[in-house]
């Protein structure tokens, strides 16, 4: 099932990368700059995952992936709702001193490395125990 949920993490990645048409039309804020990476890293987790034959790697691989993907897509949604909400939005995100697409950015990044070390610390007390 692991391996399933990584497969659509993959599939959203690449849509995501493509934005769904986004590339083609050039419309859009610099997202296919970060998601030409998105994509490529979380093809070659999924392949990473995929070929692991041990089973803590493949834990580790797999919550990895899952924690990166999810602070990337909560990070592009997020810009996304403000891009749509808010008339002033470019003002809002890009132009100082309120400049708070870094600090959104930032925020999500920090949370899914904590939330990353956090789960390998308790696979790795897990693997002890055993």
């Amino acid at each position: 099932m692991k391996g399933f949920t990584l497969s659509i993490f993959t599939i959203l990645s690449v849509l995501y990368c493509l934005r769904f048409g986004y590339i083609w039309t050039a419309y859009g804020h610099g997202g296919q700059l970060m998601g030409i990476p998105f994509a490529l890293i979380m093809i070659g987790l999924t392949i990473w995952y995929v070929s692991a034959n041990n089973e803590i790697k493949k834990e580790k691989v797999f919550y990895g992936a899952l924690f990166y993907f999810l602070s990337l897509a909560f990070f592009s949604i997020t810009i996304e709702i403000i891009r749509s909400t808010n008339p002033n939005h470019f003002e809002l995100l890009y132009v100082e001193p309120e400049d708070i697409v870094n600090k959104i950015f930032m925020g999500l990044a920090a949370a899914g490395i904590l939330a990353t070390v956090l789960k390998f610390r308790q696979i790795n007390k897990q693997e002890a125990v055993q």
